[in-house]
């Protein structure tokens, strides 16, 4: 009965982390477009119905995104179901909440967009929570996090820029942000499909294993043809980002990934005017 009581006492100090997957990223002549599954793996559940990308109100032009274990909250009750209880589960740590205010912060320039700064802010938010909850990060040594990027579209220049950097816990116990980087692509850069959170699935299972069969042929020439930005009609580049998650989900039916991939396919669009365009929902089927 004491073991049991210890137990349960030491499962409150632990928090759940609810990891986020698959994001494909294309840029096109007039914007770039975002594509994200809507599944979140959470105490071994599926849980479908997420909204993955985020549209700050600054800077101009711009959105961002967390994979990996990018939410944190308390074990759920005995009994209660894990998606359920996600739903509505206070956040212990949530990234892209982190990541959304510190945009908001930011003036109407993605250009000034501070890599440096944004990560510094998403350490200190994991250092604060790794206070409040010394246990929660003990399974994290020497391993990323998650990932945050952000990708902007200047008009001006018909060219987009996506910056990148991933969080993790090293060996040593420290916290850190490691892999920054940030590429701009403009209308002379081959055209392509950049894919963050499952990448090496993709590119093992999809593009190159059993899941190939699962994107159109206009999806294999987009991939596979060496094109300009500067040629890509905002439309392909949509057909293009979302056939490539729609594969993805189709593939982790027969060939599971490390993380679930699945749900209902967001896309948002980054293009010439000020405000970010929300398209309809993709049904993964």
């Amino acid at each position: 009965m004491a073991r049991t009581v210890a137990i349960f006492l030491f499962s409150l100090l632990l928090a759940a982390p609810a990891r986020a997957t698959l994001v494909a990223v294309v840029p096109a002549r007039d914007g770039v477009v975002i594509a994200a599954d809507s599944r979140f793996t959470f105490m071994s559940a599926p849980c479908d119905g997420a909204f993955k990308i985020l549209e700050p109100a600054r800077p101009l032009r711009t959105v961002a995104f967390v994979t990996g274990d990018s939410i944190f909250v308390a074990p759920p009750p005995a009994g209660q179901a894990p998606c359920r209880y996600l739903a509505t589960a206070p956040r212990l740590l949530d990234m892209g909440a982190v990541v959304r205010a510190f945009l908001d912060r930011s003036g109407g320039d993605p250009a000034q967009i501070s890599i440096f700064d944004l990560s510094t802010a998403c350490v200190e938010a994991v250092e604060r929570f790794r206070r409040a909850y010394p246990n929660a990060l003990a399974g994290y040594a020497g391993r990323e996090i998650f990932s945050v990027v952000v990708a902007s579209y200047d008009p001006d220049r018909y060219a987009s820029t996506l910056r990148n950097f991933v969080v993790r816990l090293g060996r040593n116990g420290r916290i850190e942000a490691t892999r920054m980087s940030e590429t701009t692509v403009g209308p002379r850069t081959p055209r392509g499909v950049w894919i963050y959170g499952e990448a090496q699935y993709v590119n093992r299972e999809v593009y190159a294993g059993p899941g190939r069969r699962f994107l159109k042929p206009a999806t294999r020439d987009f991939l596979g043809e060496r094109v300009p930005i500067g040629a890509v009609p905002l439309n392909e580049a949509v057909a293009a980002a979302i056939d490539v998650v729609k594969a993805a989900c189709r593939t982790a039916e027969i060939a599971p990934p490390p993380s679930g991939i699945g749900g209902t396919i967001r896309v948002v669009v980054a293009g010439a005017g000020p405000h970010l365009l929300a398209l309809p929902p993709a049904a993964a089927h």
